[in-house]
């Protein structure tokens, strides 16, 4: 289960450099999951930018609604009515830290847990010119990190169901199990010690453990079906196939 959490953490936060040249991340994000009541105290918190670099570096900071696509994938939207960040820019000097603050100011009672995205981007930096033979390089980086951001109602819960099963083959000719699971419960449903409990034209297969892998820490949004691919066993091919999900779910406190 720690494994499965920290795919599912890792999977929330991630940099983006602009530019190749440097293995070394121009600075550090925390936390990279961000949970916010919809109203009192916990409807704020603070996040912290540690500037790794000798130079200092400047960093603007925005709020994007986040709609999960069946791949999981995000199509982001820009939000600054119900989230504020202070201060939305910054300058932080070489090897020092400076916080920010996200509040959520939309609706207090919200149904469903909501997601989102907190950007923090590195606006261009000049480290240095290079020189080679005759020619002469300005070798800029740019930086992008992300982070997750909920808005958890009370009394939410996560549900997980298998929509659909079907056979297909992969680009490379290959059977798979093509899997269609749907969130249907009022929170992020993140799988865990996920089972398929399968029917080939009636007869029962059970699939766990290293089988459904690719299932395990998945993060599937409220309302949203993503479709995920694993290989076909050999005694499944050729047969009608229906099924069933059953799964226990990671929290993030």
């Amino acid at each position: 289960m720690f494994n499965h959490a920290r795919r599912a953490l890792g999977l929330a936060g991630f940099a983006i450099a602009a530019s190749a040249g440097t293995s070394a991340l121009a600075y550090d994000l925390k936390p990279i999951v961000i949970q916010l009541a919809p109203s009192g105290a916990r409807a704020a918190q603070t996040a912290v930018i540690t500037n790794t670099h000798d130079v200092p570096i400047a960093i603007e900071v925005k709020a994007f609604q986040r709609a999960q696509k069946p791949d999981g994938s995000d199509t982001l939207t820009a939000d600054d009515e119900n989230i504020i960040v202070s201060p939305p820019q910054m300058v932080i000097p070489p090897k020092s830290s400076q916080s920010f603050r996200v509040q959520w100011v939309g609706d207090t009672a919200p149904t469903t847990e909501l997601a989102f995205r907190i950007v923090t981007e590195q606006l261009p930096i000049q480290f240095k010119e290079q020189v080679r033979s005759d020619l002469t390089a300005d070798v800029t980086m740019r930086y992008r990190y992300e982070a997750a951001l909920y808005v958890m109602p009370e009394n939410r819960q996560a549900k997980a169901t298998l929509a659909g099963v079907a056979a297909v083959k992969n680009a490379a000719g290959e059977d798979e199990l093509e899997l269609r699971i749907k969130s249907e419960g009022t929170s992020r449903a993140i799988l865990d010690r996920p089972v398929l409990e399968l029917s080939a034209d009636g007869t029962p297969h059970r699939l766990e453990g290293e089988a459904v892998k690719s299932l395990a820490g998945l993060n599937i949004l409220p309302g949203v079906e993503r479709v995920v691919r694993i290989a076909m066993p050999a005694d499944l091919k050729g047969h009608a196939l229906s099924g069933k999900l059953t799964t226990q779910y990671i929290t993030l406190n």
